[in-house]
């Protein structure tokens, strides 16, 4: 199920690891710029019948929003051993991303010359919250956390009803987070709906969260109208592997990225030896066997799935930097000198104990990663996602008069004579 290769630089396994991007396909992005110009002019008419067509729902502006009876159902239903865990991760998340806020700052200059910096919260995001494949309420704390610690007052959720109603999970972690406005839609319409507004959909400001293609490529048609999170691609897992490290745990931990469905998920060893590399593999066999996984991960694994064996820890930190991974473990004995090397990966994770699902799920960092190699130059969701500066300038005329010959200077430069206009009029005005 995964082949252990010698590892070199023009290896074909690694060139298309290499090779992996965000690229969208003409039929997925015509399809889908199709639905979202239909909610665009029509509004709910649209919105109401692609929910039909694709989710089998029949809504209306009075069944569109969940109610507070079925928030209430939501609180009996799910298990107390549930409700502790969102309670501890929730707790986790509000901590982590505290450290994270901004500050404004204001500079005072000679003359009378003072600059402010300004952080403000966008005001309405909409958290798109996936569930075909089950609940994602995991998604759902990620996105909505640092949001509410950036100070946004109107979050909107929008999740694909299953019969007629959401996932009680994902409504009794909404509810925990004090989120009330949550949408029974799904799909490119649901962001169609959130970027421009319909009759019963107010419009946000900022779209997150994740979702199929469908969902991805709308909102990259929809961007720039409204901001969003980032083009998400499929999970990637890249783990750095000695001797010391247990195979077993190497193996799982593959295949905990490779499950995700989509057959796009990499998941890639760097070992030190052949030995190792069958080993793990040999691992990799008996628990996709043992926990009936075939279905889930055969592709991903067929496809981006590989073990490489290198001649060492430095070649095999390079050739992660290479590939940008989305996540990074790190099972061997001298594991700090090995995270400085790691300069590019969306999160990493280190020792034994430190599987991927910890920061998925519970210990309080951000699971919403940059992939397909953008963690080149994008980081983590956090609460910058959620907040805008504006910059405020209070020059005296003292200053201006100083400064004046200088800004005239570079405005002419640039051929921009009314910019050296408004300067020189004050001048003139005085005289």
């Amino acid at each position: 199920m995964l082949s252990v290769t010698d590892f070199k630089w023009d290896n074909p396994r690694f060139q298309k690891l290499l090779s992996r991007s965000t690229d969208i396909s003409p039929q997925i992005w015509e399809s889908t710029r199709k639905i979202v110009e239909d909610v665009r002019a029509r509004g709910d008419e649209a919105l109401f019948h692609y929910m039909h067509r694709f989710d089998n729902i029949v809504l209306s502006p009075d069944t569109l929003r969940v109610s507070k009876q079925e928030i209430q159902d939501a609180r009996k239903s799910v298990s107390d051993t549930f409700k502790a865990a969102v309670k501890a991760a929730v707790d986790n998340l509000f901590a982590y991303h505290k450290r994270q806020l901004p500050e404004s700052y204001e500079m005072e200059h000679p003359k009378g010359v003072i600059l402010r910096r300004r952080i403000l919260p966008i005001q309405r995001v909409g958290v798109c919250v996936p569930s075909a494949s089950g609940p994602l309420c995991s998604s759902l704390m990620m996105n909505v956390v640092p949001a509410l610690v950036a100070g946004v007052s109107h979050i909107t959720v929008v999740t694909a009803p299953r019969d007629g109603r959401v996932d009680d999970h994902i409504l009794y972690v909404a509810d925990h987070l004090g989120i009330d406005n949550i949408l029974k839609i799904s799909g490119a319409q649901a962001v169609a709906a959130l970027a421009y507004g319909t009759e019963s959909v107010e419009k946000v400001d900022k779209i997150v969260g994740p979702g199929n293609a469908y969902v991805s490529t709308a909102k990259r048609i929809v961007n720039g109208v409204v901001g969003i999170d980032s083009y998400a691609g499929p999970s990637e897992i890249v783990v750095i592997a000695d001797e010391s490290a247990n195979p077993r745990f190497i193996a799982a931990d593959l295949l905990s990225q490779a499950e995700h469905g989509t057959g796009e998920e990499s998941s890639v060893a760097f070992v030190l030896s052949e030995e190792m590399g069958r080993r793990v593999a040999a691992e990799v066999e008996s628990l996709v066997r043992e926990y009936d996984l075939v279905d889930r991960v055969s592709k991903a694994l067929s496809e981006y799935g590989a073990i490489f064996v290198v001649d060492s820890i430095d070649t095999a930190v390079a050739a992660t930097n290479a590939i940008a991974p989305e996540h990074v473990e790190i099972m061997v004995e001298d594991d700090e000198q090995v995270i400085d090397g790691i300069t590019c990966a969306g999160a990493i994770y280190t020792g034994a104990f430190s599987p991927e699902p910890v920061g998925d799920y519970f210990c309080g960092t951000n699971h919403v990663l940059p992939t397909n190699g953008t963690a080149r130059f994008s980081s983590a969701l956090g609460v910058s996602d959620f907040v805008r500066s504006m910059s405020i300038v209070r020059y005296s005329e003292e200053a201006l008069d100083q400064n004046m010959d200088m800004i005239v200077s570079l405005a002419e430069a640039e051929g921009m004579r009314a910019h050296a206009l408004s300067v020189r009029v004050r001048a003139e005005d005085r005289r």
